[in-house]
């Protein structure tokens, strides 16, 4: 399936490339700034606030749907929150309540429609604030390496621009987040250099929240393909969630439990972000297979992202996490 012809207007093209040329210019002068302003040494984050804008202004240039203006207005605002949370530490209870806000404010624009019986779209309303705050904490456990959270922004984002429909919406956000998330990456290879932070990974959040509803609301808006990059991040989350609470640790405190983590202090380089990367090919590979022999789209990719997905993160974990454990894998207090 070919690319949206939308991607190929010249408003769409001169602002992908205006944006990718500020992204790397705004990159260097926030860390400046940071790091003139602040005496802690801590390394800058919370530039990614500036991806959900990005979205915001590609769905608007290429005259996206209201649905999905109003859902990436309701998101950028809500990033400025989580902006906030990067320089001056909010109380958890603050941000799950943004979120869980901003996802039932992404339901009401795609759903208000289509419920008559006002109870039952309380309850969709509170499932769309439920999945965002689900994702958020999801993302941001992702965002605990270099490149780590920017490799699943971009392979989601790739996987849209080569799967949705000619006239689906999200093609054009999809290039905006690529055309932010791929300069952003330079300086994010550097070690210690610059982070997307709680903002950025609220906003990706946000954009995947949006996305889900969107997705209910009609199948034929987003392509399950798009689903795949989430697969392997949301049964790492799910396993390390599990060994915590079964252990007893303090949820609260941080912790290297994730694969990505591991790989990270065992191996030098970027092969800690393979995982990801293969993961999805194979899934994809797959899914593609099923549908060549006649599965639907959606059975296909989930029928992938399970079979595939869940073998392959526990043999990760087996065979290139063999031996003890690299330095402390959690922290016992606050």
């Amino acid at each position: 399936m070919s690319p949206s012809p939308l991607l190929l207007t010249p408003s769409l093209a001169i602002y992908a490339s205006v944006v990718a040329i500020l992204t790397f210019a705004g990159a260097v002068t926030y860390r400046r700034f940071w790091l003139t302003t602040r005496k802690d040494g801590a390394t800058p984050t919370g530039f990614g606030a500036l991806l959900a804008p990005v979205m915001l202004g590609a769905a608007i240039i290429s005259g996206a749907s209201t649905e999905l203006v109003a859902s990436l207005v309701a998101i950028t605002a809500a990033t400025a929150i989580f902006w906030i949370d990067d320089i001056v530490n909010l109380s958890a209870r603050l941000r799950v309540m943004v979120s869980f806000l901003t996802g039932a404010g992404v339901g009401l624009a795609y759903l208000a429609g289509h419920f008559e019986n006002v109870p039952l779209l309380i309850a969709a309303l509170a499932a769309a604030g439920i999945v965002c705050v689900v994702l958020t904490n999801m993302v941001n456990f992702c965002d605990g390496a270099d490149l780590n959270l920017a490799t699943f922004i971009v392979l989601t984002a790739a996987l849209i621009l080569m799967f949705a429909a000619p006239d689906s919406d999200w093609p054009p956000v999809a290039l905006g987040a690529l055309a932010f998330t791929l300069p952003f990456a330079v300086m994010n290879s550097r070690p210690r250099t610059i982070y997307l932070g709680d903002a950025g990974s609220f906003a990706f959040a946000g954009l995947l929240t949006a996305m889900a509803v969107a997705f209910v609301q009609n199948f034929a808006n987003i392509p399950p393909e798009a689903a795949i990059p989430a697969a392997l991040p949301t049964l790492d989350v799910a396993y390390v969630f599990t060994v915590r609470v079964v252990e007893k640790h303090d949820l609260l405190t941080r912790n290297y439990l994730h694969l990505y983590q591991r790989l990270n202090r065992r191996h030098r380089g970027f092969g800690y972000l393979l995982p990801q990367l293969v993961n999805a090919a194979i899934c994809l590979g797959c899914a593609l297979l099923l549908q060549h022999w006649g599965a639907g789209r959606i059975v296909s990719v989930i029928v992938a992202m399970i079979a595939v997905t869940i073998p392959f993160y526990f043999l990760c974990r087996k065979f290139l996490l063999a031996g003890p454990p690299e330095g402390p894998l959690y922290e016992t207090s606050r």
